[in-house]
């Protein structure tokens, strides 16, 4: 007889928890539960009421609910794959299938000769791996070449790697949905804090522009230390800005801060970064040649340590040694990036101001990673960090609103001549 399993779908310290049993999924989502506690809900004549999955729903949302209505001073949000994937972003496993897709179209074992050349094991399927073994040969082996198919000629090592990097770039070019978009659902409600907290600021390890697409369609300003000229080149000091607002607009002589104004950090480049060889300068462009991201592989640690990352990563830390009520929302982040869990880790560490939301469908998996295992374990001793298993869609549908001021969503109008 196979033993109940229980999964735990939020917990906040030794108090604040619940567990389904025999929980089952569909797409990664909670479908079903034979089981809930806490819960001790009867009938009049004292029956216990059996929990139902939406008991389970409604009761870890009244529990993040209630978390996230506190007054943090700082919000930040660092968004990982996760959060693309709910709306058509790839998995690292699904970008191994479209670069097989894409060797093994002349070839059935197109993708594995490649692997085979750089003695990479083909079984594992892990891209990031497989391009750091290609990258070391690039390196060492005077960048050999190999012939995938046999109607084709020889291929350098490094020309396959590029043709990755632009599949990965070609990938990771998304498209918002008409509908259910969470960055923009999420986006509006953080943005509803007053205007003279500190600025929301949200550090992506994403490529792609749906934060910049969320920020148009709820009318807001992203500052994402790029200038207001043409083109839009980096420098670090335009974190520093802000806007206010001057004219007729204050009674004494302070800052008058606009609303819908937020911080966007890319920490692993974008599709719509380019660097100018000339001046060695980081501009945005519609479609650069070659776009200015770190690109999964080994050396991506390497690359944290060059400009532009470099300042983004200083601000990340930066912002979470704050010591002053301080709060670090993770979105479909997997804690495998071991530069971005250090700061983390000291933050928890260090910083007794600071506390952790990790929003991710599969917290309690059996196969999360040790730093994922290590984050639960300190969750289920402190209310310091909260874990809640949910969708990035779900998340920011349920994530409460907060009534500092009126919404006045901008209608679009056309005036058309008869």
């Amino acid at each position: 007889m196979e033993q109940d399993s229980w999964k735990y779908i939020i917990i906040n310290g030794k108090s604040q928890w619940l567990k389904v049993k025999n929980p089952t999924y569909e797409k990664g989502i909670l479908s079903s539960i034979e089981d809930l506690k806490p819960f001790d809900k009867k009938k009049e004549d004292g029956t216990p009421i059996e929990p139902t999955l939406e008991d389970a729903q409604l009761e870890k949302r009244r529990i993040y609910s209630d978390f996230f209505k506190k007054a943090f001073k700082n919000i930040l949000v660092l968004s990982g794959a996760g959060s693309s994937m709910d709306v058509g972003g790839l998995s690292m496993a699904q970008l191994w299938n479209k670069a097989e897709e894409k060797y093994n179209e002349k070839n059935p074992k197109g993708f594995k000769t490649i692997c085979d050349a750089v003695n990479y094991k083909y079984e594992d399927k892990d891209l990031e791996k497989l391009l750091s073994q290609i990258e070391g040969f690039c390196k060492f082996s005077k960048d050999s070449k190999i012939k995938v198919a046999e109607d084709d000629e020889e291929t350098p090592l490094s020309v396959i790697k590029e043709e990755l990097f632009t599949l990965i770039k070609t990938l990771c070019t998304i498209s918002e949905p008409e509908s259910n978009f969470p960055h923009k659902i999420l986006l509006e409600k953080l943005l509803q804090r007053k205007q003279t907290n500190p600025r929301v600021k949200i550090f992506t390890l994403n490529y792609d522009l749906l934060f910049e697409k969320a920020a148009t369609a709820v009318n807001a300003i992203v500052i994402d230390g790029f200038s207001f000229t043409f083109p839009r080149t980096f420098s670090g000091r335009y974190f520093d800005y802000d806007i206010v607002q001057r004219e007729g607009s204050k009674l004494k002589e302070e800052d008058n801060f606009i609303h819908r104004v937020f911080h966007l950090h890319k920490l692993h480049g974008s599709i719509n970064w380019e660097r100018n060889e000339e001046n060695n300068s980081v501009e945005i462009h519609a479609n650069p040649k070659r776009a200015l991201m770190v690109y999964p592989r080994e050396a991506k640690y390497e690359d944290s340590y060059e400009q532009p990352f470099f300042e983004m990563m200083a601000r990340f830390q930066r912002n979470l040694r704050l010591n002053n009520d301080t709060l670090l929302i993770c979105v479909g982040y997997s804690f495998n990036d071991k530069h971005i869990n250090a700061a983390i880790e000291e933050a928890l560490n260090q910083n007794p101001g600071f506390r952790l939301a990790v929003i991710d469908p599969g917290f309690d998996n059996d196969n999360i990673s040790n730093s994922s295992l290590a984050i639960k374990k300190s969750a289920l001793e402190s209310e310091r960090i909260l874990m809640i298993s949910e969708s990035f869609t779900d998340f920011a549908k349920f994530y409460p609103e907060i009534k500092t001021y009126e919404i006045n969503s901008l209608e679009h109008i056309n005036l058309k001549n008869d």
